[in-house]
């Protein structure tokens, strides 16, 4: 299975950015019926996109959970901040930055794109990694 990537690109260089975005695109995975893994960089991340997902809209509900190795919540959206046991969801949401080494296991993955130079470069190499394995890619603009 060759994955289709999307590319997010922040509007705003504002430090939550990849957090809402990320609060944003699970509640439309979450309403579609679909499932997402949240890849974030350390457990300190994940707390606070838990935090974020109960309060960045007031008018909706996104079930979600931070992964627990001990519970493996059946919930439509996981927050991950380790190696993920099982990837059987429909999409993963990488908040890491980089390639995840078990990206070809999802059939969609979305990446996010700060306004800076310098994440903007990183990027670049990750859509041309992600191009070069046959990956199907798109870019978006967000308005965060």
């Amino acid at each position: 299975m060759t994955p289709r990537v999307d590319f997010y690109l922040l509007n705003r260089l504002i430090a939550d950015g990849r957090l809402r975005g990320a609060c944003r695109l699970s509640q439309k995975i979450y309403t579609l019926g679909h499932t997402a893994l949240i890849q974030t960089t350390d457990l300190e991340q994940a707390k606070a996109l838990d935090d974020m997902m109960w309060t960045f809209d007031q008018s909706s509900f996104v079930p979600h959970s931070i992964d627990d190795p001990e519970t493996h919540d059946d919930v439509p959206i996981l927050i991950g901040y380790q190696t993920p046991e099982n990837n059987n969801r429909n999409v993963l949401i990488s908040l890491l930055g980089e390639i995840p080494v078990y990206y070809d296991c999802y059939p969609r993955i979305v990446e996010f794109v700060d306004n800076s130079v310098e994440d903007k470069s990183r990027a670049r190499d990750r859509f041309r990694y992600y191009r070069d394995q046959g990956c199907a890619l798109e870019t978006h603009d967000l308005q965060i």
